[in-house]
């Protein structure tokens, strides 16, 4: 059921999406979502959910470990590209939501506020101990943690699918890092 909700509110408004139709493709009853499920609302955000606590979950998992600061960002940096290229219908809803959620109403809006905070806070985290160990020069964590998040985000927009998500991480480090300044 939740892929294939999914599936539709990531090819719909949420408004053109109907229980119906997630019921048929889903090959449930109706009565069976709204075992599961109080309402339309209720199961969006169980997709919603479902896949940025996924997300989150790797990327804490991706902060601990020795590596070096500048590999740990890296890896980051790679697992939200993967996981995207992998979910481009999560990375659809997530755009909705987060066009939506900036007032933070409701329940609902104010986790999924807290889940997008929890993914900068990781990354920051990472910044603070480069800072820490002299690899990085920050000067503003969080907005540091903001741009290279956006960054992702910008790069996922603007691909076709025809960049691997090695070469779009490579990308987005080598500007976050070094800029586009010519070395030598």
């Amino acid at each position: 059921m939740i892929a294939e909700a999914a599936r539709l509110f990531s090819s719909k408004r949420f408004d053109e999406v109907l229980m119906d139709d997630i019921a048929q493709q889903a090959g449930v009853g109706k009565g069976t979502i709204y075992t599961y499920f109080a309402d339309k609302e209720e199961l969006y955000f169980a997709v919603v959910f479902e896949g940025i606590s996924q997300l989150n979950e790797k990327l804490q998992q991706k902060v601990n470990g020795q590596e070096n600061p500048e590999k740990k960002l890296r890896r980051m940096v790679h697992h939200i590209v993967s996981f995207f290229n992998q979910n481009r219908f999560f990375f659809r809803l997530m755009s909705i939501e987060d066009g939506k959620s900036e007032g933070g109403k409701g329940e609902n809006r104010k986790r999924w506020l807290e889940e997008r905070r929890s993914q900068l806070e990781a990354i920051e985290g990472v910044l603070n101990d480069g800072a820490d160990d002299g690899v990085f020069a920050v000067g503003n964590a969080r907005l540091e943690a903001v741009i290279l998040r956006d960054m992702v985000r910008s790069a996922m927009i603007h691909s076709d699918g025809d960049i691997s998500a090695d070469e779009m991480t490579d990308t987005i480090m080598r500007i976050f890092l070094r800029g586009v300044r010519k070395e030598g």
